[in-house]
């Protein structure tokens, strides 16, 4: 299967062998002839993603994100492709840590921004809370000095997640003889991350940082945030998995 990359289409996927999408008639591509997308796996308010397949890398999965704000004004505008390139030049620098997705590729193609990254394999925290249940207090400490050490390395780099939450947490499991344990935490989605100094979202008139319920009021209602923040995120995923 292939999927369409009209972020406006209803019915993206299409079989292998069709050019142009049976839904909306737009051309079906492989992005840079290498990147064969599959079907969306993501839609947020200014990208969407999709799985896709490497054809340099023998179909390894990776995930493409598409800058796709949903907002109007040339001035929005500009600052949506300021954030989504900010988001690029985070993860090319964050993806030096083993548990947080690595930079692929940043191009532009047919006038849309794309940003290629390690596809992350495993269950997310949230999923795990649905199947197996409330955490015991033993797994939730497991689990919470893992991700005090990688939330310090990205505090380190002077970047904010602003959206930890059980969805934004993946177990990978590990491979090889070697491996000390049977799966790590892997955090994922810095789409919304910034630098301390930085102050594109704020200028953004309406918009809402983080999910509700895990995020801090004064980042809610006037969008900021501080370490400060991810640790309070942190509380609160940790006892919603509690309970």
């Amino acid at each position: 299967m292939i999927c369409c990359l009209n972020p406006d289409c209803q019915n993206p996927i299409n079989p292998d062998d069709h050019q142009f999408c049976q839904s909306c008639g737009n051309k079906l591509v492989l992005l840079k002839n290498r990147y064969r997308p599959i079907r969306p796996i993501g839609d947020g308010g200014f990208s969407k993603t999709y799985l896709a397949e490497d054809r340099d890398k023998l179909d390894e999965y990776c995930v493409i994100k598409q800058l796709a704000p949903q907002i109007e004004g040339t001035k929005a505008l500009k600052k949506a492709r300021e954030l989504f390139d900010q988001e690029a030049k985070q993860l090319q620098r964050l993806g030096q840590h083993p548990q947080i997705p690595t930079l692929l590729a940043y191009f532009e193609e047919d006038q849309r921004l794309y940003l290629l990254q390690e596809y992350i394999e495993g269950k997310t925290l949230e999923q795990e809370l649905a199947e197996a249940g409330a955490f015991s207090e033993d797994k939730i400490k497991d689990v919470l000095f893992e991700l005090l050490t990688i939330l310090k390395f990205v505090h380190q780099q002077k970047v904010i997640h602003r959206d930890i939450k059980p969805g934004n947490i993946i177990r990978r499991p590990t491979s090889g003889q070697a491996a000390e344990k049977k799966s790590e935490l892997v955090l994922i989605d810095f789409g919304i991350a910034k630098q301390l100094r930085a102050t594109v979202m704020a200028n953004i008139t309406g918009t809402t940082i983080g999910s509700f319920g895990y995020v801090p009021m004064e980042q809610m209602e006037g969008g900021k945030a501080y370490a400060a923040s991810d640790l309070y995120s942190l509380g609160t995923t940790w006892f919603y998995l509690l309970t």
